[in-house]
């Protein structure tokens, strides 16, 4: 190592690399079918039908506009944390016609993956995605006008955008939005408030090549058979269990799954069952409901291998902070994490990660039941507990940049 390293400020000779591979890199606006006004439960679809474009999806942004007006001015109620996404319950994104990703309820779905992915200097870029909003610090919002505007980048919502960084080209595309039942959990307040959706747009920038590479890529294009692109990522997954049953322990069999789809990381979070649709309380907080151990069966594998033997009442919860805090290095391929939370916020807000990545062989050539455990030190969980698992999981995919099909599930 040290030997490169001074072979490498030798070479004073070497010419400098300069990278004029692209034109231009401008951004697009495309807008949804139909009237520009937007209902709870609608369905929104914003497509892209020309093929002879390179789209940079990764960098894709959904931008937003409304109006936030409570009933009451008199009294307390403002946008809640990360309101944006709540404003819908569900967003899939189709190429060729076949649905490469789906976030079920993408407010609960982003809240999970934010408090694990991202730490404190993401903080103020994060505020345009309505992370971090709270009574003193509504930056989105005017409060004169009542107008609020922000964007949901792809990749804060789904993993396919998150891990697949190329253009696409040559492929039919759309994002499919539906608009949540309920604004209630957009905000926080002591009254109810009107809350409109004037604008939906999806903003995209366009990949234009110099001439030489432009050149390389319609040359490979052409040759009919090398023409496929195939595309790796990590999907998540939301499941939810309505309510723990009242006993000490409880198993929940989740799914049956194929060796292609097993779960590479589960992050566990819990909830009241009444912390949803309700304006009086905080639906991005979570709580550990006192429990003692969490362990992942895959099939006869079990995650972890010991047990966790939390106490949260005497602060004994180091192990599941340790996995929290491990979680950026494991899977963004990190030297440091950076934690959102210290250890003591995370006894208050606390969600549970159990990394199953490293498997036996036997396991990647069937099917996978995937079922969790839950133990509690207590005579039973506490009353009325929801449980959320975010699955991520491998998913893969090949299209033709020659005619735009699109195979998923295959490389």
């Amino acid at each position: 190592m040290v030997a490169h390293t001074t072979s490498e400020k030798l070479n004073v000779f070497d010419e400098p690399i300069l990278d004029h591979s692209l034109i231009s890199l401008h951004e697009h606006t495309y807008k949804p079918y139909g009237s520009p006004y937007y209902k709870n439960s609608d369905e929104i679809r914003i497509p892209i039908n020309f093929q002879d474009l390179i789209l940079d999806i990764a960098e894709s942004f959904i931008y937003i506009e409304g109006k936030f007006t409570p009933t009451d001015s008199t009294k307390v109620c403002y946008l809640s944390n990360n309101a944006l996404a709540f404003l819908f319950d569900e967003i899939r994104y189709e190429m060729g016609g076949e649905q490469v990703a789906v976030i079920r309820k993408p407010g609960i779905t982003t809240t999970m993956k934010t408090m694990i992915s991202y730490g404190q200097t993401h903080m103020t870029s994060l505020q345009t995605t309505g992370w971090g909003l709270k009574q003193e610090s509504q930056d989105i919002l005017d409060s004169q006008s009542h107008i609020f505007s922000g964007k949901l980048p792809l990749k804060y919502l789904m993993g396919f955008a998150e891990d697949y960084t190329k253009g696409i080209l040559n492929v039919k595309q759309e994002l499919i939005l539906i608009i949540a039942r309920t604004f209630k959990n957009s905000y926080i307040g002591e009254v109810d408030a009107d809350l409109e959706i004037s604008k939906i747009e999806w903003k995209i920038k366009h990949i234009m090549p110099e001439d030489r590479q432009k050149l390389k890529l319609l040359n490979r294009i052409n040759k009919t058979n090398t023409a496929k692109v195939k595309l790796a990522y990590r999907m998540w997954d939301l499941y939810e269990l309505p309510s723990l049953r009242d006993t000490a322990s409880d198993i929940w069999a989740i799914k049956t799954t194929n060796s292609l789809e097993r779960p590479r990381y589960i992050i566990i979070g819990f909830q009241h069952t009444n912390d949803l649709n309700d304006r009086s309380k905080d639906a991005t907080k979570f709580k550990h409901a006192d429990v003692n151990n969490i362990r992942l069966y895959l099939n006869s594998e079990v995650y972890p291998y010991e047990r966790w033997n939390l106490d949260f009442g005497k602060k004994l919860y180091s192990p599941a902070y340790y996995a929290y805090e491990q979680f950026q290095r494991n899977y963004y391929d990190k030297d440091m994490s950076e934690p959102m939370m210290t250890i003591g916020e995370f006894r208050d807000n606390p969600l549970f990660i159990i990394d199953c990545c490293h498997q036996p062989d036997a396991m990647k050539t069937s099917t996978v039941d995937i079922k969790l455990e839950f133990e509690t030190r207590k005579t039973k969980f506490p009353e009325n507990t929801r449980v959320y698992a975010l699955i991520i999981h491998d998913a893969c995919m090949t299209y033709s940049a020659l005619d735009g099909t699109v195979q998923t599930g295959s490389v």
